[in-house]
């Protein structure tokens, strides 16, 4: 089909010629994708709105020999709140990075992409550091390789109130005993509890969820790592 339609958030931008915009679009139905969008750097464009990074819109796209092209975008959402906090805009970039790490090119992933639009509006209300980590942990999870949250992966123990160990070894936690030689990332059980309730819990009950210092730092390394 030479002209098709989809809805879709503009993950990455970056100039192209003298006045055009190459972005890279996660969209609901053919996963992530790239056009070039002529003209939108012009002050008048039609166009430049709805291409603008991070923006949710609905794009006529036309199928090009080795690029496509922007024939029509209309936004449904700019979440302009994103530009107004430092903190906020960097939680949507790494976002956008870690999405175009981990996807292929036109493979559908209607699951991330609902994961994806949710996201930013977390990002209006919520801590964005909190918001980038639940992103983050249900993104594994989506895809298939969240590690292991509630048991030590060589021994079998529960862990629920002690300290465990991740470790990327073993694709998931460790108990203290097990944990010898290898290299871990520490947690203590008001983090591991914390991580699991980033996992699972509804939208509502996220958004009243807080973090001292401790369990950020603990927790953003876990997911570095």
């Amino acid at each position: 089909m030479a002209v098709y339609k989809v809805d879709a958030i503009v993950i990455r931008t970056r100039e192209y010629g003298e006045s055009d915009r190459l972005i890279t679009l996660f969209s609901r139905e053919k996963g992530k994708l790239e056009a070039v969008a002529k003209g939108v750097r012009k002050p008048k464009s039609s166009q430049r709105a709805g291409t603008q990074l991070f923006t949710y819109a609905d794009f006529l796209l036309h199928r090009g020999k080795n690029l496509d092209t922007v024939n029509q975008v209309q936004a449904r959402e700019s979440f302009v709140h994103l530009w107004n906090d430092l903190d906020r805009t960097i939680a949507a970039s790494c976002m956008a990075e870690l999405l175009d790490l981990s996807t292929a090119r036109e493979q559908p992933e209607p699951e991330l992409f609902v994961l994806t639009l949710s996201f930013l509006f977390w990002l209006k209300d919520w801590d964005p550091y909190l918001a980038q980590a639940a992103y983050a942990l249900r993104l594994m999870l989506v895809q298939g390789y969240l590690p292991v949250l509630d048991h030590c992966q060589e021994c079998g123990k529960t862990l629920l109130s002690e300290q465990s160990f991740l470790s990327a070894e073993a694709g998931g936690l460790l108990c203290s005993v097990c944990k010898n030689n290898k290299i871990v990332k520490s947690l203590t059980p008001g983090s591991l509890a914390l991580m699991k309730q980033l996992v699972g819990a509804k939208a509502d009950i996220l958004a009243r969820l807080r973090w001292n210092q401790k369990m950020k730092e603990e927790i953003l390394d876990s997911i570095c790592y």
